[in-house]
């Protein structure tokens, strides 16, 4: 279980086993989507899993004005996630919400890639199986 209660004012954050459990949890509904062959909404819904676990570990909430190229570029920018694994992640972001051209047959499996490896970063370790 998830402790996400508040002790003496103080913030609790997640283990590594909660933020494990949290995400095999989320990927229940990932999977859902994917076999309804929504993959656009599985990739918004991991990308959304990512804003929850960065919320925890750094305590920074996207604002709602602000876009995910924004958002992260600010992560990278005060040192909270490494540049590297971002950019790519953010670009597949744009490509796929944004663009109005068919999308690879394969952008999922490229988008978990990148995902997984921000998770590493956020984690230390590899996300739970998706």
């Amino acid at each position: 279980m998830i402790n996400m209660a508040k002790k003496e004012g103080k913030k609790v954050y997640w283990s590594q086993k909660d933020m494990r459990q949290f995400t095999a949890k989320k990927f229940d509904t990932v999977r859902l989507l994917l076999s309804e062959g929504m993959q656009k909404e599985a990739m918004v819904y991991l990308l959304n899993i990512a804003f929850w676990i960065i919320e925890n570990k750094h305590d920074v909430k996207k604002a709602p004005s602000a876009t995910v190229k924004e958002y992260f570029t600010n992560l990278v920018k005060n040192g909270q996630l490494p540049g590297g694994n971002i950019h790519p992640l953010v670009h597949l972001i744009e490509e796929t919400l944004y663009s109005h051209h068919p999308l690879p047959p394969n952008i999922f499996e490229q988008y978990k890639g990148l995902w997984s490896n921000l998770y590493v970063d956020l984690a230390g370790e590899n996300p739970p199986g998706l």
